[in-house]
């Protein structure tokens, strides 16, 4: 077992069906805040060439460490999908966040998920979202990557991309549930 397979064994909920207690961190109205725990990524190198080429928006991806998804900011879940491997909030200043779990997931149905929200649910920061299964997500030949993305950074001058850690891992920063990981500049 590697280390990033140890770190992620000790942050695994046994009981996928149970909500998970709610986080807690600071936030601002005009920033996006990581939705939970792992290895930061730039858009581009996440495995999907629509998540890549930045069609859904823009953001990062995170190799999670925990399988819990909690709100990245204060607002109102606008899509849930049926399958519970995705799921979008539109925060009170109007920036429409999407994350979606796993490379091509959707064709597992919603085996391996579990959805805690429901649509038009307001959240605060820290409200589990969904939890999932990363060990059924790999069984079934598929790749656990998260991705949090700003869909519509047209409404925005700049949207600045903070995610960082003094924490690296492979040369990456490891962030953890509520660090910022994107700021928007109207």
């Amino acid at each position: 077992m590697n280390l990033l397979q140890k770190i992620k064994s000790t942050f695994f909920s046994t009981d996928a069906q149970a909500a998970p207690e709610p986080a807690s961190f600071a936030t601002r109205s005009d920033t996006i805040y990581a939705p939970t725990s792992g290895v930061l990524v730039s858009i581009q190198e996440i495995n999907d060439g629509v998540i890549a080429s930045g069609l859904l928006g823009d953001g990062y991806g995170i190799i999670p460490i925990g399988n819990t998804i909690y709100a990245p900011a204060d607002g109102r879940v606008d899509t849930v999908t049926v399958t519970n491997h995705a799921v979008g909030i539109m925060t009170k200043t109007g920036i429409e966040v999407l994350i979606h779990v796993g490379i091509d997931t959707v064709n597992m149905e919603g085996k391996g998920f579990v959805r805690h929200v429901e649509a038009n649910q307001e959240v605060s920061a820290g409200t589990p979202l969904l939890s999932f299964d990363p060990e059924a997500i790999k069984a079934a030949g598929y790749e656990d990557m998260v991705t949090v993305v700003i869909s519509n950074p047209q409404n925005f001058r700049k949207i600045d991309h903070v995610g960082s850690s003094n924490t690296m891992i492979a040369g990456r920063p490891l962030v953890k549930i509520g660090d910022p990981l994107l700021v928007t500049r109207s």
